[in-house]
């Protein structure tokens, strides 16, 4: 979940380094710091707690003096408080060695005590200083940079990504790698190294991915790849063409307002992609494959795992395949009942999300074919699934995902129709009906987004609430999934999602008078059994207030407050759904103030597991 960047060229790196840690911060951080070298070796540390604004300007009103390479790094607390102690770079007790770190060293313990008893100190409490020492330790004992690296890999077990400023080796920056991600580029002015392509400056850009086991040394000549037998590795790099920039809020108040009224956009950007010349494009699975599929399993973390909810709806039933949906961080625990012939879809914004990615390794090692369903190109999942189904909802800074959502919800669809034509549950005109349903879902949430005043107020009336409810049937309890989770994420509301059936089997208990029970109604099949749901609580002293495609009279003596989503094709209606759910969750945390784009304790990117 940590930002690394490294800068060594001919300009000065403060800048780079800034650019790119600032291009980072959608990934959640609590402390920043960075380490300049100069051309005599010397290394200097700069670091703060809180966000990189105070760190910039305590750079800039100290005495360190910028330098032509340097490391960065933003911390989200793992090991230790988020303080300025505990920030990275990390460095040895003679500071000849610097490091920023992405990652978590799981016999840190072990290593510690190994190191104190050979005299070094510890001032931090953090797994990274723990690593900065060994590969002190080593280097002392090994003196080649490459040799004390290699030896490091040997060493320690967990997940790492690593940039390491040596005393010893001016003007060079050496990087190890495993489990976390990190790429190389080498431009006119010098080379980067960084987290993710973001950091990196330029619409076009040629980057290299670091893999597992390898070492990288950069020079002012470019960079050398080795194994860790530190034989030499010739690389690829990937053109990576950057979507239009999604860095400016464009005079919207705060990012995550920004992207939800993106999403129109995204729609006509997939449906560019996926439906081309009359049919499903980009999805290149093997029509014998498909024939033969009878199961499906959905492997994603947080609201990933809740569009995969919605997508094995609509698989199930355009398909007639079985569908199941697995929590990453529990499933890569349990014995998997999967056959071989199984589709494995692997969803994750960031494409770097440490349990999915867990998942998606074993079930390469089985044999079994994989899809991911990834935001980012060149991303860790993307590149290790056999097929690649990008979201193409550009970058997202904010922490709590909403466009990046609804595409991984669309996505579904056209991987469910694509299913269905070849297995023969939809001919040519269905399939063209269905995407013009498509087409027109842009309109609906456009619709949504122009009556942000009433959700305002409703959001108004209800931003003191201690507790929320959030009640749905079929789909629309998928939809209450997103939203409670939207709403816990950047109000720090305590909210919960049922299935409006089994309230009454236990959680009913916790309704009281005043509580806030938000009802979700769109399917006219579930209305009476919902609406009786809802009497219920309402019944019991709460507050009711409903978003609905339905029509408000259904719902008098039991909605205090409504809201009507615009109706539409009932398989697309979840998306339609979520809109007004985002925007009530976005202004109940304006309302109380809370840091809507970095709430606390999250990150965008879930690297640790």
């Amino acid at each position: 979940m940590c930002g690394i960047v490294g800068y060594l060229g001919s300009e000065l790196a403060s800048k780079k380094l800034f650019y790119g840690l600032q291009k980072l911060e959608y990934r959640g951080y609590d402390s920043a710091g960075i380490a300049l070298q100069d051309d005599c070796g010397k290394i200097d540390v700069v670091r703060s707690s809180g966000r990189l604004n105070v760190l910039e300007k305590k750079f800039l009103e100290g005495k360190t003096k910028d330098q032509f390479c340097g490391i960065g790094h933003t911390r989200w607390a793992t090991h230790g408080k988020a303080n300025e102690t505990n920030a990275h770079p990390h460095f040895s007790d003679d500071k000849s060695v610097a490091i920023v770190h992405n990652g978590i060293i799981e016999n840190y313990k072990e290593l510690k005590d190994k190191l104190t008893k050979k005299g070094y100190r510890f001032y931090s409490d953090t797994d990274t200083e723990v690593l900065a020492k060994l590969i002190h330790y080593y280097l002392c004992k090994y003196k080649k940079p490459l040799d004390a690296l290699a030896r490091v890999c040997l060493r320690v077990v967990g997940s790492y990504a690593v940039c390491i400023l040596l005393e010893c080796a001016p003007n060079e920056i050496y990087c190890i790698k495993k489990d976390s991600p990190l790429v190389v580029c080498k431009k006119q002015d010098g080379v980067v190294v960084a987290s993710d392509v973001n950091a990196i400056e330029g619409k076009e850009k040629d980057v290299c991915y670091i893999e597992n086991s390898e070492m990288v040394k950069i020079t002012k000549d470019g960079y050398y790849c080795y194994t860790i037998d530190q034989e030499p590795i010739k690389k690829q790099t990937k053109r990576i063409v950057a979507l239009p920039s999604d860095a400016d809020k464009c005079g919207y108040a705060h990012f995550m307002l920004k992207e939800i009224n993106e999403q129109p956009m995204v729609i006509k950007r997939l449906i560019r992609h996926y439906y081309q010349k009359g049919k499903i494009a980009h999805i290149n699975l093997d029509e014998r494959t498909i024939q033969k599929l009878k199961h499906i399993h959905i492997v994603a973390c947080g609201s990933a795992y809740n569009a995969g909810l919605v997508g094995a709806r609509v698989i199930e039933d355009l398909c007639k395949t079985k569908v199941s949906v697995h929590l990453a961080s529990e499933w890569r625990y349990q014995t998997k009942v999967v056959s071989k012939g199984d589709l494995m879809v692997f969803v994750s914004q960031s494409g770097e999300t440490a349990d999915t990615l867990f998942c998606l390794k074993q079930a390469k090692q089985s044999g079994q074919k994989t899809a991911a369903i990834v935001n980012v190109f060149g991303s860790s999942i993307s590149r290790e699934c056999d097929l690649f189904l990008p979201t193409l909802a550009g970058t997202e800074v904010a922490v709590a995902t909403t466009k990046a959502y609804l595409a991984q919800t669309l996505v579904f669809h056209f991987l469910a129709l694509k299913i269905a034509k070849i297995k023969g549950f939809v001919s040519n005109s269905k399939l063209k009906s269905y995407i013009l349903k498509i087409c027109k879902l842009s309109a609906s949430i456009k619709k949504c987004l122009s009556c942000t005043n009433k959700i305002q107020q409703i959001a108004q009336q209800n931003y003191t609430a201690n507790s929320i409810f959030f009640l749905g049937r079929k789909a629309d309890y998928d939809v209450c999934c997103e939203a409670n989770l939207k709403c816990k994420e950047i109000s720090y509301i305590h909210s919960e999602a049922y299935a409006a059936g089994e309230l009454k089997h236990g959680s009913i208990s916790l309704v009281e008078n005043g509580s806030l029970v938000v009802g979700v109604v769109t399917d006219q099949a579930v209305f009476e059994k919902t609406i009786s749901n809802l009497v219920e609580v309402k019944s019991r002293g709460a507050k009711v207030v409903v978003f609905s495609s339905l029509s408000k009279k259904m719902f008098v003596g039991v909605a205090d407050e409504f809201f009507a989503i615009p109706k539409t094709f009932l398989p697309l209606q979840p998306m339609a759904s979520i809109v007004p759910l985002q925007l009530f969750a976005y202004f109940v945390a304006l309302a109380r103030g809370c840091n809507i784009d970095k709430p606390r304790n999250l990150a965008k990117s879930v690297t640790v597991e």
